[in-house]
């Protein structure tokens, strides 16, 4: 986990010109110099950067929901851990001639990997300058993704299919094992036109290109297959080999079985191990590990039956993240820094006691509670301290909310991830500036940014 700015503004990814140009004017070999000399100088700054304590209101956000999730736990968390996209970026260029390869065997429009490249860094980039603040004030930090190493390590290895079907049973709990078979769908497809698209077909032909569906699953997997022939033409001594790869044709219903079979595992098993890592990553870090997949949520559900993991959801309504920049953000965990510490600490509370309810009516009684004892009573107490000092006209103003995200850990060893809800919440307008008993109040900054947002108006 590091800050990765003193590395990234002496890079020429800085570079604003370059930047509004998405890179188009580095090629393949400059913009590789680019991101070693910017890895290697993340490399010495991870050295000198030392994890912090572990912290249930630290989130670590899955790659494929980093947009969905982020801005909404800035409030609510105390730390948000990004994977580094520039680190995923290079791990892509250094396979780049290779996949340009692979892309004749599944349709013959050309992909542009390159410009998605430069377009990935360049969009990182931006978000890197949006939230310079936050990162500087160690709000924001970023980790490299070892799930995103072994993805691509894997893509570069003959992996041979095991179409056994008790493979699934021998690599995971049963649980999850039935999960994913009960989850996962195959169907035929055959390509129309050279575009990439197709349509489906009975599997009595026999197709040569599947898809798979896994259910309520929204984090990456690999979805289709194509039916192959490898013929290796020379092996060399140092043990590679050149093949020649044909689009083959299935000789029987057996052998079309064994290769769904063979498929279908291969896809559950790098799905179901890629999540584990990410858990793994994130415990290791010291935070809790947040996702919105819903396949995820019941993988998880059937890891906890020992006990092992927390997986209660705190939804919580937070006003003011439609409308508040990303500064007004900084300036409120800065300004107001003992309100939020008090906010989060009170979400913690609650997740506690979420996970000893004993179902999903008395979850929703400690939600309801949480909301009334800080946007309500919590203002009204504020209310109450403030008058005794001076009057001042109070104002109700309904404030549109957003999802605050919470993840937490219920114990020592892993996670739990957290989703919002969209709703009303009443907020008052007050101020007061230098009293403890105020300014340490959960419900503090709440108070004081509804008056900045009138002021404003």
């Amino acid at each position: 986990m590091y800050n990765n700015l003193p590395a990234l503004t002496d890079s020429i990814l800085w570079d604003n010109g370059l930047l509004a140009k998405d890179y188009s004017v580095l090629d393949a070999e400059a913009l590789m110099g680019a991101l070693s000399r910017y890895l290697h100088a993340v490399s010495v700054l991870r050295s000198e950067w030392h994890n912090p304590e572990h912290s249930p209101l630290s989130l670590w956000i899955a790659r494929h929901d980093q947009v969905a999730l982020y801005r909404p736990g800035l409030l609510s968390a105390e730390r948000i851990i990004l994977t580094d996209a520039l680190e995923e970026a290079a791990l892509r260029l250094e396979i780049v001639e290779s996949s340009q390869a692979m892309d004749h065997l599944v349709h013959n429009r050309e992909t542009d990997r390159l410009g998605d490249i430069r377009t990935g860094v360049a969009h990182f980039i931006r978000f890197v300058k949006d939230n310079f603040l936050l990162i500087q004030a160690g709000f924001i930090a970023f980790t490299p993704c070892e799930s995103a190493r072994h993805e691509q390590q894997r893509r570069m290895q003959l992996l041979q299919d095991n179409p056994d079907r008790h493979f699934l049973h021998s690599v995971m709990p049963p649980a999850v094992a039935q999960l994913y078979e009960r989850s996962l769908s195959v169907r035929g497809i055959r390509r129309v036109g050279d575009e990439g698209h197709f349509r489906f077909v009975s599997e009595k032909t026999l197709p040569d290109e599947i898809v798979l569906e896994l259910r309520d699953c929204l984090s990456p997997f690999t979805n289709a297959y194509i039916y192959q022939e490898m013929r290796p033409v020379r092996i060399n001594e140092d043990g590679t080999f050149i093949a020649r790869i044909t689009r083959g044709k299935h000789e029987s219903r057996k052998g079309y079985e064994r290769w769904v079979n063979g498929a279908r595992n291969r896809s559950m098993y790098f799905h179901y191990r890629g999540l584990l890592t990410d858990i793994s990553q994130s415990a290791r870090a010291g935070a809790s590990f947040v996702t919105r997949c819903t396949f995820q949520s019941k993988i998880l559900q059937k890891l906890d039956e020992p006990g092992r993991l927390s997986r209660r959801m705190l939804e919580i309504e937070l006003p003011f993240l439609q409308d508040l920049s990303l500064h007004d953000i900084f300036r409120i965990r800065t300004d107001y820094e003992p309100s939020v510490t008090a906010f989060r600490r009170s979400l913690r509370d609650c997740a506690v006691e979420m996970e000893r309810a004993s179902g999903p009516d008395e979850i929703r009684l400690l939600q309801q509670r949480f909301r009334e004892r800080i946007a309500d009573e919590g203002l009204d107490e504020l209310h109450q301290k403030l008058s005794i000092w001076k009057r001042r006209s109070m104002q109700d103003t309904a404030l549109l909310a957003v999802p605050a995200v919470l993840g937490y850990m219920g114990s020592p060893s892993l996670l739990n991830m957290a989703a919002g809800a969209v709703s009303l919440l009443q907020a008052v307008l007050g101020a007061h500036r230098h009293h403890g008993d105020v300014t340490h109040h959960p419900s503090w900054f709440l108070l004081r940014t509804t008056a900045i947002k009138c002021m404003k108006k």
